[in-house]
């Protein structure tokens, strides 16, 4: 496992790191190196396992917001496994969705059920996904005031994240607009980017449901999961920008917090 790079000089004993967080400057920001796929699926899980159970020890419960696409998806399996961990005191969230029917194949909601959720028994009221049969206007704001009920009595215990290649996490896409900056929203409708001319669209899906930027950057942790070469230099660029600036890189306020780690990937 890692160790922090403070107090690893010589002569100095390092201190126990049970997340095998390295910490990073100037964004504030933990990393966790991985080299293998399973090493990687095997850290995540110990982190946030460790980070689940520290808030269940503190406060009775956990409220845990969780992304979407291809690189959670072994992450959650194994969770859903875990064995240690009081589920029935995890609280789940969506932290954006496509505006698809729920069994869609390009549905967060369908995947989460399907890994994570699948053997676990979670009370109902305690899985806040959006009603993606209602229409899209009715859908947002009924998650928004589901969202909003459920953090009532203060922020988001953990994130899952990941960065897209245009810079974007959850489905806040680059430039973002006013609405997805705006502290009185917790969800916004948002839309991918369109194609150029002559080009396939990039997202399979056009239309989104995502929670506004402020709700998660109050995070007390948030966690990056990242893989592959093309991530990490797309990461390397955000993290070097010296200008802080979350309407083109909106990571930038949730790495602001300095309550980030990123799991890096092969």
């Amino acid at each position: 496992m890692d160790r922090e790079s403070a107090g690893d000089s010589a002569g100095e004993k390092p201190e126990r790191n049970p997340t095998g967080i390295r910490y990073n400057n100037p964004m504030h920001y933990g990393r966790i190196d991985a080299a293998t796929d399973r090493e990687f699926t095997e850290k995540s899980v110990r982190l946030l396992t460790l980070h689940i159970k520290t808030f269940v020890e503190a406060q009775g419960r956990c409220i845990i917001g969780l992304s979407g696409g291809s690189t959670p998806k072994p992450i959650y399996e194994a969770m859903g496994k875990e064995k240690t961990i009081a589920w029935n005191k995890i609280w789940f969230f969506l932290v954006d969705d496509r505006y698809v029917p729920a069994e869609h194949a390009d549905s967060n909601q369908k995947l989460v059920r399907e890994t994570l959720l699948r053997h676990l028994s979670i009370p109902k009221h305690q899985i806040v996904f959006p009603h993606t049969a209602l229409p899209l206007k009715e859908c947002v704001a009924d998650y928004d005031a589901r969202i909003g009920s459920m953090l009532e009595d203060g922020p988001v215990d953990i994130v899952t994240l990941g960065l897209g290649d245009d810079g974007h996490i959850a489905s806040l896409f680059p430039p973002l607009s006013d609405d997805a900056l705006d502290e009185d929203r917790n969800v916004i409708h948002t839309t991918t980017p369109s194609a150029r001319s002559g080009q396939a669209a990039r997202f399979a899906v056009h239309d989104r449901i995502s929670l506004a930027l402020p709700i998660l950057a109050a995070a007390k942790i948030s966690v990056f999961f990242l893989k592959g070469e093309a991530k990490l230099k797309v990461w390397n660029q955000m993290t070097d920008t010296e200008e802080f600036d979350p309407k083109r890189w909106p990571a930038h306020a949730v790495l602001k917090s300095g309550r980030a780690t990123a799991v890096m990937g092969p």
